[in-house]
């Protein structure tokens, strides 16, 4: 059983008080590197974090830090343009440009008197003064947001580990006797407003402090981790977000009609985007537009040649006025062609009479038309068949033969597991 603490907005202000007052109680941590000998200073050494210096890395595709300084020394030369004279006889030692995190830690050496108290004083001021110089003087702002310098309070742990991506949640592991909340606000607050504390119990080994940005993360990580409070070490690391989008995640949750749906609006894609090339091979079946045999040059070209390679006979074709009746049934048929059309027409007759001579003399003189051999579709033993043989006729094209067995199977798939019909099952006649 978790336990949430939530800030109370109304208590805001108080707690950024106490806050500050606990901040300034914290001091900045100090390493002796040389002891001074005969009234001799000591020599220390100290860090200090510069955030929002480069964009941060939000996933390993993106390119943006690449693209903004592509070395290490390019990075510490923009570091090192930001940086003040320091105060207090401090000179830089090091510059470890953090581009994944978006800023810098600097660390900094400066001689004080044998005291530590005295020494960190001395630090904090260090610190202070680039602070104020770094938010007066940047140019650089990546999202409107100001750069800050902070002061280092632990061990920071550097790392370039390429999964452990910067997130607005940080796992706190107490090492140690476990921390309160409101210990662990004092701790994390001044780096970042902050949305949510997540401790399991009251006497939890760890806790999650979610911030409200990601540069209060950021800054907590480079700054806390490795602190001391009182005997408890502080270790600090990201904790993995789920990235996967609102819409998708709800789409997974209401999945028993997103899947009809989604179903039906890929068909109505389906039919938006090759309906128009349907009705563009239709119309050209009708007109011939692209049909190089009713050119006439070429037309009568390629009639010759093949007449020439078939070796057939080219004596003109029996002349319709040898049968009987046949012209007046012909010229019957074009005067009933040229009224406006209302339903279909029937020609009938016994094998071999001449309807097909009769409805070639009525659509002679016509311009446009197109013929269907019903004798192809009914030799064709299926539904499906016949549906192919008569878009090819027509020109319908391009035709998806399996379009009614896809819809067939998600149609069952759904029912299978909604229990309701999607109702996307499609017949040959419905195609």
């Amino acid at each position: 059983m978790q336990t949430r603490f939530l800030v109370p907005g109304a208590l805001r202000r108080v707690a950024w008080q106490h806050t500050t007052r606990r901040v300034q109680q914290r001091s900045i941590h100090v390493d002796c590197l040389e002891k001074g000998t005969n009234g001799e200073q000591t020599k220390y050494q100290a860090a200090l974090f510069i955030d929002n210096v480069f964009p941060l890395k939000m996933s390993r595709l993106d390119i943006r830090p690449y693209l903004v300084l592509r070395n290490s020394g390019a990075m510490r030369k923009k570091v090192q343009g930001l940086l003040p004279e320091l105060p207090h006889g401090a000179s830089i030692s090091d510059i470890d440009p953090h581009f994944r995190d978006g800023g810098s830690l600097v660390h900094f050496t400066f001689e004080a008197g044998s005291g530590l108290e005295a020494a960190r004083d001395k630090a904090q001021g260090v610190v202070d003064a680039v602070n104020t110089h770094v938010q007066a003087h940047s140019k650089q702002r990546w999202l409107g947001l100001a750069t800050r310098a902070l002061a280092v309070r632990g061990v920071p742990f550097c790392e370039d580990i390429v999964r452990m991506l910067p997130s607005k949640r940080v796992r706190v592991e107490f090492c140690g006797p476990a921390l309160g909340v409101e210990q662990v606000y004092g701790e994390f607050r001044p780096y970042g407003r902050i949305l949510d504390i997540e401790m399991p119990s009251d006497a939890a080994r760890w806790a999650v402090v979610h911030y409200t940005r990601l540069r209060g993360a950021t800054s907590a990580r480079n700054c806390v981790h490795g602190d001391v409070v009182g005997t408890t070490k502080l270790l600090l690391a990201y904790v993995r977000e789920n990235r996967e989008h609102v819409a998708v995640q709800w789409i997974k949750d209401h999945s028993k009609f997103m899947i009809p749906l989604a179903a039906a609006a890929l068909i109505a894609a389906i039919y938006a985007v090759f309906d128009p090339i349907r009705e563009f091979c239709v119309e050209n079946k009708i007109t011939h537009r692209f049909d190089l045999s009713h050119i006439p040059l070429l037309g009568d070209v390629r009639r010759a040649a093949m007449r020439s390679l078939l070796r057939r006979d080219s004596a003109p074709q029996q002349d319709m006025s040898a049968w009987s009746g046949l012209t007046d049934q012909g010229s019957r048929l074009a005067s009933i062609l040229d009224e406006p059309p209302e339903s279909f027409i029937v020609v009938s007759g016994p094998h071999g009479s001449g309807k097909t001579r009769v409805v070639e003399q009525a659509t002679a003189g016509k311009k446009y038309c197109i013929v269907v051999d019903a004798r192809k579709l009914a030799a064709e033993h299926s539904d499906l068949e016949q549906m192919t043989q008569l878009a090819r006729q027509l020109g319908w094209w391009p035709v998806f033969n399996s379009i009614i067995s896809i819809t067939n199977a998600v149609d069952m798939m759904v029912k299978a597991t909604t229990g309701s019909n999607a109702g996307i099952s499609a017949t040959p006649e419905s195609q």
